[in-house]
């Protein structure tokens, strides 16, 4: 005969046995979306590799550009360095006398 204490028994080891099945589904579940998460982190890798290796996602075009307008904005500079230096020396002059 069944026993109380068996019954009680075999009640806390099907809970257990429902609770591992919990855990081993959840578990599935967390290792597909990592793989799906791994998988897409991997075509991301590579996009970005090759965007690097066919100069950084800048056309020829962008960098042309970008050239013409750094040589501008050093000749500007240029410029401005001197007007300073003159402006100094004509202070320092100023200031001498």
């Amino acid at each position: 005969m069944a026993t109380a204490a068996n019954i009680a028994e075999l009640q806390s080891r099907l809970s257990d046995l429902e609770l591992s099945k919990t855990h081993i589904d959840v578990s599935d579940a967390i290792q597909k979306e990592r793989t799906e998460m791994l998988l897409s982190l991997r075509k991301i890798m590579e996009a970005m590799k090759s965007e690097a290796a066919s100069g950084g996602g800048s056309s020829s075009k962008e960098l042309a550009k970008l050239r013409e307008e750094n040589e501008e904005l050093k000749k500007i500079n240029a410029k401005q360095k001197y007007r300073i230096e003159h402006l100094v020396h004509n202070l320092r002059d100023s200031i001498s006398s």
